[in-house]
């Protein structure tokens, strides 16, 4: 007799083996399921510089309501009373600061006069006894954050710090049974599948704010059943790790609120200043429920995309927290009655991402990329850095709407600019392209390009240079110059070098050769000094990559940056004194609210690169160019301030540039084409406009002259012989000279009288 055979359940293996594997799952996510800390979710901040109050430039040109726009203060017509507010007065302008921790320390809220003469900024006087307020400065402008790779702004704020009307105004909107459920809310579910049944597909997710939490910091945000599955099983876990309060703290800390630029906000903390400028604690109730709002959607509803559909949603959270009895009737109906105040997208992050990039990267080359809390400082005036970007932005169309050909090629035209204090080498503005949306790649900073005649003042340089210890042979402005074919072996061939006009003009002086940028008598001149002193200039100045060893380096063959150009000729605007170009001032790391402890400081790094003496001259036949040479287009342009400059075209028209510079302020335009197309205009044609844009802006109308150092001495020569002139000289004019070179022998075309002799035997 045979036992029957028992029967097989291979339901109850499978119950067993789901069971086993959730199990498992749960498992796992327990033990590897974690919420962040705030110490490390503290994003690198990167600051603006401060921007002085002793400036003497007239209000306009600082663009100083502009600056405490951006900054979130708010003009009153009454008297100041609290941190943020300022008043606009006929003489004067009251101002309160806010409190901000600098590199050396804390500076507390503190309200200031200052005073006007002529709308120019003379003195700041403490409030109300009017005092000397000492040195006195508007806090810089927070730009940018990092947090691990990504372009991101955070600070997080515990949960004891988190004002009620944000819990109550987000638990209103976005979870109203949080503190009932144990991570996944069952009639959320229901109700949410019930509508994406109806709808055919995933149209509300129904989440608890522990599932918006775990989808947040462990999953994608692919809308599929799969992933919702995840996102609950993680909420449970989550639940059963850590208590309500930390749930959301990480939650309220965690969120994305919006974009700036290339910089996303994070967070409630850092959202209240980007939309309202105000610390969390100082929000509204509408505020709250506005930033509660957003949560949804921070690009529909944010308020400064679209202010309606924002009201409507804020509206909606009011009503919600009224429902749920955390508002009075009283305090719903003045809360829904309020309008919407915000900030505009720049007083919050303001995006200059070329420039961020620049100074990230010297970051990484270092062990402070590391750490995580740090504030960086840097040296981007943003006002400077609008300027710059609109000048950028407008040149390029103008080009384009010119010059029809520019907009066929397969490239979109580029530019770079860059704004640099000689006196320091600090950075004040820098755009690297025309768009970072479709090119990351730093125009100002990595693209090499030949510089063409930009390196002709140089030349010249070098040759007042030697001319300080030659015996014999000096070369000075006004010494004559063959210009007339020339031609030097090449190989097997010859090298013959051409002006840009294809004409030759016989003798020519130094100061004319550079005015109109001739080529033949830079070659004649770097023939002279030697490729190797030619070298040791470049190198004294800043130029770093391979230079040609031929000379045709004269006329800009080699390749260079623009940022290096740009610093070069700062030694020009600073007598001979070189700074190299930084961008980061400080690295701090905030130890308490009060203080912090710097990490990384840089100070000017300044070297004597050349004399005085010959910078002046260089700078005195630059100002010529602008005023009689290849740039005096820039004065039909508008310019009116004192300035030196050169433009820089190549033979092939593939590079325009544009480098013009005051004692205090050094700038550089290049215009070009990636492929390397033809630009077929010139530097003045192509660079000059956008230069010009932005310096006007700039830089006041009345800039100061360039001093004149020791050892410089001025005679009136006649321009056809580079002698002393006469009486009898048709034509004359005032030249500078290294005292020691000046002429000594009057024209000896036109003999002198008996006055000129007197004027040389006195020597007057």
């Amino acid at each position: 007799m045979t036992r029957p055979r028992r029967r097989r359940h291979p339901g109850r293996w499978l119950f067993v083996l789901v069971i086993g594997s959730l199990s498992t799952y749960g498992l796992y996510l327990y033990a590897t399921l974690s919420l962040p800390r705030g110490e490390d979710r503290q994003s690198l901040r990167i600051f603006s510089t401060p921007f002085p109050f002793d400036s003497a430039a007239p209000l306009e040109k600082a663009r100083l309501e502009e600056r405490l726009t951006h900054l979130g203060y708010r003009p009153v017509s009454r008297k100041i009373q609290a941190p943020g507010e300022y008043r606009l007065l006929p003489t004067s302008v009251d101002l309160y600061l806010r409190d901000f921790l600098y590199p050396d320390g804390l500076i507390r809220a503190r309200p200031i006069r200052l005073l006007l003469d002529d709308n120019h900024i003379t003195h700041a006087l403490s409030l109300p006894d009017e005092h000397d307020a000492g040195p006195v400065a508007l806090e810089p402008q927070l730009i940018g954050g990092l947090l691990e790779t990504s372009r991101q702004v955070r600070d997080w704020i515990p949960f004891t710090a988190i004002p009620p009307q944000i819990i109550d105004a987000v638990l209103a909107i976005e979870d109203h049974r949080f503190y009932e459920h144990i991570g996944v809310d069952p009639r959320g579910i229901l109700r949410a599948a019930f509508r994406n049944l109806k709808g055919g597909t995933v149209v509300q997710g129904g989440s608890t704010i522990t599932q918006q939490l775990a989808k947040n910091l462990y999953y994608t945000q692919q809308r599929t059943y799969v992933r919702k599955l995840k996102e609950a099983f993680a909420a449970l876990i989550l639940e059963m790790k850590y208590s309500k309060q930390d749930i959301l703290e990480s939650y309220l800390n965690e969120i994305y609120l919006g974009q700036s630029g290339s910089v996303a906000v994070y967070g409630i903390g850092q959202a209240a200043q980007y939309y309202f400028g105000k610390s969390l604690s100082q929000l509204s109730v509408p505020e709250a429920a506005l930033l509660a709002g957003m949560i949804k959607g921070p690009n529909t509803y944010a308020p400064v995309r679209d202010p309606n559909r924002a009201k409507h949603r804020r509206d909606l959270v009011l009503l919600r927290m009224k429902q749920e009895g955390r508002l009075t009737d009283k305090q719903y109906r003045a809360a829904v009655n309020s309008p919407i105040r915000v900030t505009t997208l720049q007083h919050g992050v303001t995006d200059a991402p070329y420039f961020l990039d620049y100074i990230l990267s010297q970051i990484d080359e270092s062990s402070d990329s590391a750490q995580t809390g740090l504030r960086l400082f840097t040296t981007l005036d943003l006002e400077m850095q609008r300027m710059a970007e609109e000048a950028v932005g407008s040149g390029l169309s103008r080009l384009e709407a010119k010059h029809r050909f520019l907009k066929k090629t397969a490239d979109h035209l580029q530019a770079a600019l860059v704004a640099i204090d000689p006196r320091t080498g600090a950075i004040l503005a820098m755009v690297g392209g025309r768009d970072y949306r479709t090119s990351q790649f730093n125009h100002a900073v990595q693209a090499k390009r030949q510089a063409g005649s930009l390196l002709k003042p140089f030349v010249y340089l070098t040759a007042f240079e030697r001319s300080l210890t030659a015996t014999e042979g000096s070369i000075t402005p006004a010494s004559l110059i063959d210009d007339s074919p020339i031609s030097f072996p090449d190989g097997a061939s010859s090298w013959m070098p051409q002006n840009y006009d294809r004409h030759f003009h016989g003798p020519v002086s130094v100061r004319t050769a550079l005015e109109q940028s001739l080529n033949v008598p830079a070659v004649r001149i770097a023939q002279s000094v030697g490729i190797p002193a030619l070298i040791r200039t470049w190198r004294a100045v800043g130029i770093q990559g391979p230079l040609d060893e031929h000379l045709s380096l004269a006329l800009g063959s080699s390749e260079v940056s623009l940022l290096e150009m740009t610093s070069a000729f700062g030694a020009l605007a600073q007598g001979g004194r070189y700074a190299a170009p930084f961008g980061i001032a400080s690295l701090v790391e905030q130890v308490t609210e009060h203080a912090g402890l710097p990490i990384r400081q840089q100070h000017a790094e300044t070297t004597q690169a050349f004399s005085p003496q010959s910078g002046y001259l260089v700078t005195s036949m630059l100002q010529g160019v602008v005023l009689r040479g290849t740039a005096m287009a820039s004065q039909r342009m508008g310019l009116t301030a004192k300035i030196a400059g050169k433009t820089g075209t190549t033979d092939d028209h593939r590079d325009a540039w544009f480098i013009g510079y005051t004692p205090d302020l050094v700038v550089g335009v290049w215009v070009g084409f990636d492929g390397g197309a033809t630009l077929k205009l010139t530097g003045a044609q192509a660079a000059l406009p956008i230069w010009v844009d932005f310096f006007r802006k700039a830089v006041p109308a009345l800039s100061v002259d360039f001093p004149v150092p020791p050892g410089i001495v001025t005679r009136t020569i006649d321009p056809h012989t580079a002698q002393l002139a006469t009486t009898a000289c048709p034509d004359s004019l005032e030249e500078s000279f290294i005292e020691g070179t000046e002429p000594t022998l009057f024209c000896e075309i036109h003999n002198p009288g008996m006055l000129d002799r007197l004027k040389n035997l006195f020597g007057l």
